[in-house]
């Protein structure tokens, strides 16, 4: 099990996970990261024209 406070301005959450199975938390960390990062996009806008 896993504990984490996080305080943002006035409000507080607490947070608790629960994992099973034999994998490291490291590795389920790293994975959900991976689900979360959106899919890169072009800071000016597309087209893939070169300078």
């Amino acid at each position: 099990m896993e504990q984490q406070t996080i305080i943002m301005g006035q409000v507080t959450y607490e947070l608790r996970r629960v994992f099973q199975g034999t994998r490291p938390l490291s590795d389920l960390m790293a994975e959900r990261l991976a689900q979360n990062i959106p899919a890169a996009q072009s800071v000016d806008g597309g087209g893939g024209h070169g300078v």
